[in-house]
């Protein structure tokens, strides 16, 4: 990154199900600086973590109330939108090499009606973009599209617009995330290496290139479907099992829990087994979910290495979750954190991988504006 005067990025905003996180950074001497984050967690605030919320709020009133206190809190009018996961979706494509040349709308155009065949809603109610894979696909593929739902973000843009702030940027999650966790492995030039969106409702896995997101594809479990699997097991409040997850995770042998009101007679150190033994079987499909995507992008780049993933969302921040996940998958799998990305001190909010990874979308669609 170049050095100069200092430059301001945009505010880049990340929302989904479970919370809406801000950040916006500085690029001063070379180096990245926050200059002010915020994260307001919709999941807790809008009681879909507390059993039998009776408010009937789904959580879109929850977001967009934190989206209009995080809007409150930067000075600028310069907006951009990380968009949510589950209203996008990535297409493997065979372009003509000649169409890059052309201007972004002409290149979204041409390639409308092959997106078309590939989604599972109609193409007309997409906002399209596209890239080139760094090499061809055995298959032929050579360049990736994202079709994301209209809907989706216009009702976001607009909780943005009410308050007279045109958001002037949009951009998928893949290369955000690719851009923001690059560094959070010690991998060779060129490897296959993902990055694991673990959210509220979903999560997402986006498989790359080196630096160019290659392939993407919704991974079985999310935070909030283990949560419920806790509550469940153990016949206690979500409320009560989110905080069992967050504090203390899964641990590496599993220990069962059948007896009713047997909680109360467990140990803290035995928390973990236990709550391992309630989510093993999702994660054993989160597991191999993750191993059909790599082994797909491995046999379409056979000269290239694996060299690891990188887990992102709050579902990251469970204890225990990255060394299970890498013993599983045989992989080094670490939580994406900023060093070589933001110049932060380890007391800094940002300097702590758990909330890194937490804002890693964002801080990436920051990145990749503050550095052009």
């Amino acid at each position: 990154m170049p050095a100069g005067r200092p430059r301001e990025s945009m505010v880049a905003v990340d929302g989904g199900t479970g919370g809406v996180r801000a950040v916006q950074l500085v690029l001063d001497g070379g180096r990245v600086r926050v200059a002010h984050w915020v994260d307001v967690d919709t999941y807790a605030a809008s009681g879909a973590a507390a059993a039998g919320s009776a408010s009937g709020d789904d959580g879109g009133a929850a977001l967009a109330r934190a989206l209009d206190a995080v809007i409150e809190q930067f000075g600028t009018h310069r907006i951009g939108l990380v968009t949510a996961p589950g209203n996008v979706e990535y297409c493997l494509l065979e372009v003509p090499p000649m169409l890059w040349s052309r201007g972004e709308k002409d290149v979204a155009e041409a390639i409308r009606w092959e997106v078309g065949q590939q989604l599972r809603w109609s193409v007309e109610e997409a906002e399209l973009a596209a890239w080139p894979l760094p090499v061809a696909m055995r298959n032929g593929a050579n360049a990736v599209a994202v079709a994301a739902r209209r809907t989706g973000i216009a009702s976001v843009v607009e909780a943005i617009e009410t308050r007279h702030i045109e958001c002037e940027h949009v951009e998928p999650a893949a290369n955000a995330l690719i851009r923001a966790c690059r560094a959070s492995l010690d991998a060779s030039p060129e490897p296959i290496w993902a990055v694991l969106d673990l959210g509220c409702s979903g999560s997402r896995l986006y498989v790359a290139v080196d630096d160019v997101p290659v392939y993407s594809r919704e991974i079985r479990g999310s935070g909030r479907e283990w949560t419920r699997l806790i509550a469940r097991e153990l016949r206690i409040p979500e409320g009560l099992a989110e905080q069992y997850k967050r504090r203390y995770g899964i641990g590496s042998t599993e220990r069962g829990c059948r007896s009713a009101g047997g909680l109360e007679r467990l140990s803290e150190a035995a928390l973990p087994g236990v709550l391992l033994s309630v989510l093993k079987r999702s994660l054993q499909e989160l597991a191999a979910d993750v191993e059909r995507a790599y082994r797909f992008v491995m046999e379409q780049y056979p000269q290239r290495q694996v060299r690891g993933l990188v887990l992102a969302g709050g579902g990251s921040r469970m204890p225990g979750l990255s060394a299970w996940i890498g013993e599983a998958l045989g992989i080094h799998v670490a939580q994406a954190r900023a060093d070589n990305v933001l110049d932060v001190s380890p007391s800094h909010p940002l300097g702590r991988p758990e909330m890194y990874a937490l804002m890693a979308g964002c801080v990436g669609l920051a990145l990749g504006e503050i550095a052009s």
